[in-house]
């Protein structure tokens, strides 16, 4: 018998060889050999999506993400600038406490205190603690997330190995003859083995989301070590009052283990404002894309009514760079013109139709139409620069009068965002200011001045292209030197007038100003909180709404009875239909009847001779039915919408599941 199994074995592994598939039905067969086929190790370029406009470069999607890159990339890292600034002072304060504070402990305490720092802080975000993070030895720093810490085990597992494990170069431990991954004497020995005995950092991001419990125990196993090994806690919040919620989340002899020591970082719409300012409007800057005033808006009004958070801030930036390159086929030019070949005619004539539309595309060479959109994108840059200096200038009077007693009046609403200047670009931004400026004192007046003095003075030294702002700069020395009585008046008019002269609209500044100036074009809210639930629902009941195929290829009949309705589809209708508990059996005798429809339908339409030689065996069908199910079964339950019970457990059966997703309108 051993002999007639290897000459099969070696019979089929011939004809394998020879390309021929075994059987794959034979049931009396215990093992299928399938020999293993090395694949080319050949790397695929990536493919861009393909034009989606009617005339366009034949390198157009590449430029614009090239364009997009750059452009996000110098905008991302201003931001980050701005945050770092305004952060600086909570950042230095936090790395001080940490450095001393293992020194400034109180005589004759019965227990020593683990030291514990909170940050409350519900804006800054992630830009926050990673400039918190650089300031501090990242050798002793480590971070904790709420999914870290489930279970009281796995927290002191995660936090043991934060610092044990990140030497790779160390050996690696035995099991059988080193500690447990969760034991703090493992800790212990580490510590002790280190040449320089700092403090360890833990890093609790979200501490609110942290079940309280586990963190107690951990704090009171870190406790017992408290006097050989220093240890400090930071802990994340995003709560007003932190030692409330330490009040009210730790019991009293937890409390006793603890020193705490609380900061609060900036927030509010002020820092909003400032960052807003600071990074799009502040003189100089070399942004490549300027927001406008529907975008400035939704940012302010979904920052104060939804989400004060600076991460949200920055996506909601990053989303309109996005679709600022891919609406405009030309956004391209923003940063370079490339090359435009002959063949691409019909992007010449777009281009020249919008820088001069009496121009003949034809008769421009390569040449010219370069120069010409070079020229465009210097004089849009000229007017942005005017109206940065114009917008830091108006700054510096805000912030003058930022503690003066007129700061309440009602007349300075109009300058205090960046989209309300922004959307009064077209109308007299500065209508109103002289009127205000003369009711302020002389020396008030003087201040405001000297502080302009002061910007141009600065930046004169640093910038080359200041040299066209002098004869401001001497103006001001002017006022500033003058007795006049009468120098209230003229200051201040002269002050509304210079200003007025730098705030024009972007739209006068150049004829492509779309490409790099972002309008009035709303920005795609549904991009930046997608309603995951109901477009799950929708594209499971209307697959074909979601699919990428050509209106002139959708089906006609989409109902269940349809051959094309896929599968996940029809199990998804009688999901619906279905109870809290559904009973297996009854939904694949559901599904059943269904494909035998769309099987009826799909022979119906056929000749008598596809019919008979499209009809398959019963048992094969029925296969064929089952594993589609099973298919469509496994599909929802990736998706996450069914929950599988224990056989017996609680009056419960094995062929029934539970559904995750309830009250579904279908």
């Amino acid at each position: 018998r051993t002999r007639r199994v290897k000459e099969r074995n070696a019979s089929e592994l011939g004809n394998i060889q020879q390309g021929m598939v075994p059987d794959l039905d034979d049931t009396q067969r215990t093992v299928i050999l399938i020999p293993y086929e090395e694949e080319a190790d050949v790397d695929t370029p990536a493919l861009l999506p393909s034009p989606v406009f009617e005339h366009d470069l034949s390198t157009g999607p590449q430029l614009r993400l090239s364009a997009y890159k750059y452009a996000w990339r110098l905008c991302l890292d201003r931001m980050k600038e701005v945050i770092n600034e305004l952060y600086q002072s909570v950042v230095s304060d936090v790395v001080d406490c940490l450095n001393g504070v293992h020194e400034d402990v109180l005589p004759g305490l019965p227990v020593k205190e683990i030291p514990v720092v909170t940050i409350a802080d519900s804006h800054g975000g992630s830009v926050f603690l990673d400039q918190l993070s650089e300031r501090l030895d990242l050798t002793l720093v480590n971070h904790l997330y709420p999914n870290d810490c489930l279970t009281v085990m796995s927290g002191m597992k995660s936090l043991i190995a934060g610092f044990v494990d990140r030497d790779e170069d160390a050996p690696r431990r035995r099991s059988a003859s080193s500690l447990a991954p969760y034991d703090i004497e493992l800790l212990q020995a580490w510590y002790d083995a280190q040449e320089d005995s700092q403090s360890l950092v833990v890093l609790l991001h979200d501490f609110e989301q942290f079940d309280a419990n586990v963190v107690q125990d951990m704090i009171y196993i870190c406790s017992l070590h408290s006097s050989t090994m220093k240890m400090a806690f930071v802990l994340s919040m995003s709560t007003p009052s932190p030692s409330s919620y330490l009040q009210a989340a730790f019991s009293r002899s937890t409390l006793t283990l603890l020193r705490p020591y609380h900061f609060a970082g900036p927030a509010g719409i002020d820092t909003m404002n400032q960052i807003l300012l600071k990074v799009f409007f502040h003189f100089p800057t070399d942004l490549v894309v300027l927001p406008g005033p529907s975008l400035l808006e939704f940012a302010e009004n979904y920052y104060k009514t939804y989400n004060p958070s600076l991460d949200v801030l920055t996506s909601i930036f990053q989303i309109a760079h996005l679709k600022h390159f891919a609406i405009d086929s030309m956004s391209f030019l923003s940063t370079s013109t490339p090359p435009l070949a002959e063949a691409e005619q019909k992007i010449i004539e777009q281009v020249v139709a919008r820088l001069d539309p009496d121009g003949d595309p034809k008769q421009d060479s390569q040449g010219v139409l370069s120069q010409l959109i070079d020229a465009t994108r210097d004089s849009f840059w000229r007017g942005a620069r005017d109206i940065r200096l114009g917008m830091t200038l108006l700054g510096l009077i805000m912030q003058f009068l930022r503690h003066h007693e007129r700061s309440r009046d009602k007349v300075l609403n109009k300058w205090r965002s960046a989209s309300a200047v922004s959307r009064r670009l077209d109308d007299n931004p500065v209508s109103g200011l002289a009127e205000f400026l003369r009711k302020l004192s002389a020396s008030d007046l003087d201040g405001i001045l000297g502080s302009w003095h002061s910007y141009f003075y600065h930046m004169s030294s640093t910038s080359a292209s200041l040299a066209d702002f002098l004869p401001a700069r001497k103006k001001i020395i002017h006022f500033r030197s003058s007795k006049s009585k009468n120098l209230t008046v003229e200051s201040a008019g002269w002050m509304e007038s210079y200003l007025d002269s730098l705030l024009q609209p972007f739209e006068k500044s150049s004829r492509l100003w779309n490409v790099w100036y972002t309008g009035q074009a709303p920005f795609p809210s549904d991009l930046l909180n997608p309603a995951i639930r109901p477009s799950i629902f929708s594209a499971l009941s209307f697959p074909y709404a979601y699919t990428s195929l050509p209106e002139d290829e959708y089906p006609d009949d989409q109902s269940e009875a349809s051959a094309e309705f896929i599968d996940v589809s029809v199990l998804f209708k009688g999901y619906v239909k279905a109870s809290k508990m559904v009973n297996v059996y009854d939904w694949f005798d559901h599904f059943r009847v269904t494909a035998e429809s769309q099987r009826s339908n799909a022979l119906a339409g056929s000749s008598p001779k596809k019919r008979r030689s499209k009809k398959e065996p019963d048992e094969q069908w029925k296969l064929t039915v089952q594993a589609r199910f099973m298919r469509g079964l496994h599909e929802l339950d990736y998706i996450g919408l069914l929950k599988h019970t224990s056989r017996g457990g609680a009056g419960r059966k094995g062929e029934h599941i539970m559904r995750t997703a309830l009250n579904i309108v279908e």
